[in-house]
């Protein structure tokens, strides 16, 4: 392999790579390490690496004292020398180094590499929390597509005998009009009271209609999303103008980036997310019991936007994704309803259907984005994660 094509092929892998001089002096970096590190090639060529790679707290998370930080420089050089001296590679895990601009959760490897009387180091760098978090989104995945299936085949054999009821109820309605029944033993007969009956039935259709409604939510829509070019800004400010009428005593703080591009995504599909995820939001701070809040407490809704790189959605590896983040300052998700609050029916709500973040997944997934979520009283984070280009599906079976 020619050094041209080897360069080219660091140049495109997934993870941060340097080449660091035997004086550790940092030489050459791939594109990969700029978007990780959040720094141009230019800054930190020269630059030290043992700078970047210190660790930035101690095992407790404290901040590490003048002692430990020289103890720690001297720990990672003598890794270094022991590295060239017996050309043997050494690895790093889960390590929260200092980074150039903040710190970073990573793991790394080194390995020395003699080229031309001279040894340099290779050191790739990975996210340490990205393996755990595919694993995670994966499995929630399945579990959401199996739960997701079996709530169809329930709601399919659902579907019919509700037609039915309905059926019966409106012909009830029919028949109250001219019949007459035995009121009692003695055979006396009395006109039915036809609007009673007809009340009741009603109710009935009502009843039945609903019914009918929460099975096509659980089945889904059959629609392909009607993809076109947007702006991730139009759908969020719909539904912030709509927030600020609904919920005027809800403070909105926007944090936008107004420099990312535009995607292709089904406006329309993409404010019923953010509807259902604000709505959830503002009913989550408002519906708190006051009495345990402080006399001071402002319920609070952040929306952040911004481009995220190198970002692996499903086992699709994006360049540039867009990172929506919808933030509020309510009581948090009980934690034992946060790993299953995107399935259906599953609610922490006393009103809710449990249906409105199932549908959020779902339509996400149609666009082959991703949602995730952190919370902890007094700040719960929903982050939205959506490509810029994305391929049309066919749509899913209905029957």
């Amino acid at each position: 392999m020619t050094p041209s094509n080897t360069l080219l092929l660091l140049q495109n892998l997934y993870t941060g790579v340097l080449w660091v001089a035997d004086d550790l002096t940092i030489e050459w970096v791939n594109g990969q390490i700029e978007q990780l590190l959040s720094v141009s090639k230019t800054r930190l060529i020269g630059l030290n690496v043992l700078q970047l790679l210190m660790p930035s707290a101690n095992e407790s998370g404290a901040e590490l004292s003048i002692a430990e930080l020289a103890e720690a420089q001297d720990k990672l050089r003598t890794q270094f020398h022991n590295a060239c001296d017996y050309r043997q590679p050494f690895i790093e895990y889960s390590r929260h180094i200092r980074g150039v601009i903040y710190p970073l959760y990573v793991h790394y490897s080194v390995t020395p590499i003699e080229q031309e009387d001279r040894v340099y180091f290779l050191i790739e760098i990975w996210q340490g929390d990205r393996q755990s978090r595919l694993d995670k989104e994966q499995r929630l995945q399945e579990q959401h597509d199996v739960s997701r299936e079996m709530l169809r085949s329930v709601a399919h054999e659902v579907k019919n005998p509700l037609a039915g009821i309905r059926g019966a109820a409106q012909l009830l309605i029919k028949q109250t009009q001219h019949t007459k029944l035995p009121s009692d033993q003695l055979g006396e007969m009395t006109q039915v009271d036809a609007k009673k009956l007809t009340t009741y039935a009603n109710i009935v259709i009502s009843e039945t209609d609903r019914l009918t409604q929460l099975i096509e939510q659980l089945l889904g829509s059959n629609q392909l999303p009607d993809l076109q070019q947007i702006n991730i800004h139009e759908p969020l400010e719909h539904v912030l103008l709509l927030t600020q009428t609904q919920y005027p005593k809800v403070c909105i703080q926007r944090d936008y980036d107004l420099s990312l591009p535009e995607l292709t995504a089904d406006k329309n599909q993409l404010i019923q997310v953010f509807l259902n995820l604000v709505n959830n939001a503002c009913e989550a701070m408002l519906e708190q019991d006051t009495s345990l809040l402080a006399a001071d407490y402002q319920p609070q809704l952040k929306v952040t936007t911004r481009i995220e790189h190198q970002y692996t959605i499903g086992t699709v590896h994006h360049r540039q994704v867009i990172k929506v983040s919808i933030e509020d300052n309510g009581a948090g998700i009980n934690s034992d309803l946060i790993g299953r609050i995107f399935f259906p029916l599953v609610t922490g709500r006393a009103n809710g259907t449990g249906l409105g973040l199932a549908l959020v997944q779902e339509i996400l997934h149609s666009h082959e984005g991703a949602i995730e979520v952190h919370s902890q009283p007094g700040d719960t984070q929903f982050n939205i994660y959506l490509p810029l280009q994305l391929t049309p599906k066919a749509a899913p079976d209905a029957h």
